[in-house]
């Protein structure tokens, strides 16, 4: 049985009631993605795998895609490429890219580590794919489209316009995609509300 597309660090099943198989982690008691892919579940074995996305088109300037952010400078974050948005559908890819600081927002920033950090998964276009595969996310449809805290790793959640961790009960700012909250839980009840 297959179940659609996910990203990596989605939930997808709780331990308990299947074992992880290719493309999947367990932590925790749940079982996440470990890339872009179509999650099929085998009731009969009680395995849930991510058979993952692969393609061999090449990207070019023009192309949207998405991403996990790796290290990040002052002046740069790298970009693993999980794949290239084609219409809707995922073709994934496997190349990395560069973010320099000057392509991440419209608005003055002077440090990408104020933008991003290692593990957010972004959406971004291609400015040039060789002889270096530059990328860019100022547009607003562009950015983190889900992110973890810098703390405990939890999820972060969309509160008034700002991320928030309901475990550690702070907030953090990235350059987010204008459809951030379509990838991420919205505040629960018991977050709290703004200050």
């Amino acid at each position: 049985m297959s179940n659609g597309m996910t990203m990596p660090g989605d939930r997808i099943a709780a331990a308990e009631e299947y074992i992880p198989g290719p493309g999947t982690y367990e932590k925790g008691g749940v079982i996440y993605a470990a890339v872009i892919g179509k999650v099929r579940f085998d009731d009969r074995d009680k395995t849930v795998s991510v058979a993952e996305v692969k393609s061999g088109r090449a990207l070019k300037p023009g192309d949207t895609v998405l991403g996990e952010v790796g290290s990040v400078t002052n002046s740069l974050a790298t970009v693993t490429i999980g794949g290239a948005d084609e219409g809707g559908r995922i073709i994934g890819t496997a190349e990395t890219g560069v973010i320099h600081v000057s392509k991440i927002t419209d608005a003055y920033t002077d440090d990408a580590r104020k933008e991003y950090r290692p593990g957010d998964l972004v959406r971004a276009r291609i400015l040039q794919a060789s002889p270096s595969l530059q990328l860019t996310t100022k547009d607003p449809e562009l950015g983190v489209l889900k992110a973890a805290c810098g703390r405990c790793r939890l999820t972060l959640v969309n509160n008034a316009g700002r991320l928030y961790c309901g475990n550690c009960e702070r907030f953090e700012h990235r350059k987010l995609a204008n459809d951030f909250g379509r990838f991420t839980p919205g505040p629960r009840e018991s977050d709290k509300p703004v200050k």
